[in-house]
């Protein structure tokens, strides 16, 4: 009788064992794809960044040149 009860606690402890991991591996794999989304988002915010100053500065001198060149003062 005393082997059948050492038998089943092998086996509650075997998937207890196997749950836990199971629910530690789903958890740094959420971990994982939050950091990678992250970085993505702060990679995709940067580009903005600098895709915005260029055509903000690429556009007002533009806006400049042409306001220049056809309404001179000179004419």
């Amino acid at each position: 009788m005393n082997n059948i009860y050492i038998i089943v606690l092998v086996v509650v402890c075997v998937c207890g064992a196997f749950i836990f991991g199971a629910k530690t591996a789903n958890a740094k794999c959420r971990m994982q794809v939050a950091q990678e989304l992250k970085q993505q988002l702060e990679q995709n915010i940067k580009n903005n960044r600098i895709l915005n100053d260029k055509i903000y500065k690429t556009g007002l001198s533009d806006i400049r040149r042409i306001l220049q060149s056809e309404y001179s003062i000179a004419e």
